[in-house]
């Protein structure tokens, strides 16, 4: 049976949101999980099967952590308010060719909102922590040491950031661990077969060409006149996502339970608690297990009664560039037509970015929007 253990409740004014509203998620503890203590494994496999979402209590994982949490605060609050002449230069489609560095203004991305566009700016950290040196052409314009400064190369970023730098590296740390803790775990609870490559062996944080990123968001405060979601309805294009964030505003879609509900139902989803992250499962994890895990629509709202711009961040982790997108559990053979027909990481990132960019976007498209799916609404 799902729980619901959140500390914190959306609410509209002073009124707290009926439960009926809100996404019941499991809440894993991450410590437990490492050791297979208290269910949580189980508990592990059927949010993921299930649901694609659920809270990640990561409180006891490492000193500072807590901390860490809320200096990035901070430092976003301190990032978006330096003019918009200084962020764009360090705009992300001029710092990096895979995107993954610098800042994204206002309305590059297709949206919900009434005029197309998305509504919200972002600023991406890059952060492989090398220990080779394997360096890709296509990556030569990224910041090779990123935030944990392992590499001899600097990358660029707004004097703030270097403030905060010994905040993010204890962040990137304690959730680059946590995620290899889940994919440990997945990989046992999958049983691969074994002669698979295991989970974590195909997202390792020491990989000079790991595109894991942190990505710090603001949301605008749309007027009452405006109308729309400012992030899209969509999947997440990598493995797995951890999200901070303090305010509502997030929204997940399931499938109807009982005949008499609707078929595309929204839910709101709480906040978690301080050392908490809500985590979602992306495409690349589902199309690893053949979708046997699953990856879920989500898409961020201005939440009823808000009246302020909303702040998050997230961590966000995808396979590394050559994988192979293919079901670990009942791989194609070697040299079939099936494998030569699969797509890499990289590959996959490229075309699903490109789509949110809307460079490439048509209706026969909207199935990249929602990870395979047939179907996505606003």
């Amino acid at each position: 049976m799902r729980v619901r253990e959140m500390e914190s409740r959306p609410s509209n004014g002073d009124k707290p949101l009926d439960d009926k509203f809100i996404a019941a998620l499991e809440t894993i503890h991450c410590k437990s999980l490492r050791f297979g203590a208290n269910n949580e494994p189980a508990k592990l496999l059927r949010a993921c099967r299930d649901e694609g979402f659920f809270y990640l209590d990561m409180r006891d994982l490492q000193d500072g952590f807590v901390q860490a949490i809320e200096d990035i605060y901070a430092l976003e609050r301190d990032l978006f308010e330096l003019p918009e002449e200084i962020l764009r230069q360090y705009d992300i489609d001029k710092l990096s060719k895979g995107k993954l560095n610098g800042y994204k203004p206002l309305g590059r991305n297709r949206g919900g909102l009434s005029d197309g566009k998305d509504g919200f700016e972002s600023y991406a950290v890059f952060f492989p922590v090398p220990q080779t040196p394997i360096l890709f052409a296509d990556f030569h314009q990224l910041p090779k040491d990123g935030i944990l400064s392992l590499a001899t190369s600097d990358f660029q970023r707004p004097e703030i950031i270097t403030k905060y730098l010994p905040s993010l590296r204890i962040f990137a740390t304690a959730v680059a661990e946590a995620a290899q803790t889940i994919f440990s775990a997945l990989t046992e609870l999958l049983n691969l077969p074994q002669d698979s490559p295991a989970l974590q062996s195909l997202h390792r944080s020491s990989y000079v060409c790991n595109s894991d990123i942190i990505r710090l968001l603001k949301y605008r405060q749309l007027s009452p006149s405006e109308q729309g979601a400012p992030h899209i309805a969509h999947t997440d294009i990598g493995s797995l996502t951890f999200l901070f964030t303090k305010q509502p505003g997030l929204q997940v879609q399931r499938s109807a339970s009982k005949p008499s509900e609707a078929a595309e139902a929204w839910e709101w989803v709480a906040p978690a608690p301080l050392g908490s992250a809500i985590v979602n499962l992306g495409d690349g994890l589902s199309m690893l297990s053949g979708g046997y895990l699953k990856s879920c629509l989500h898409r961020v709202i201005p939440f009823p009664g808000e009246a302020e711009a909303r702040y998050s961040f997230a961590y966000m982790l995808r396979a590394e560039n050559d994988v192979l997108m293919r079901d670990l559990r009942s791989p194609p053979a070697v040299g079939s037509k099936a494998e030569s027909e699969l797509l890499t990481s990289a590959e996959w990132f490229e075309m699903k970015y490109r789509l949110l960019r809307g460079a490439t976007w048509n209706r026969d498209q909207n199935w990249m929007l929602a990870g395979g799916k047939e179907a996505v609404t606003a």
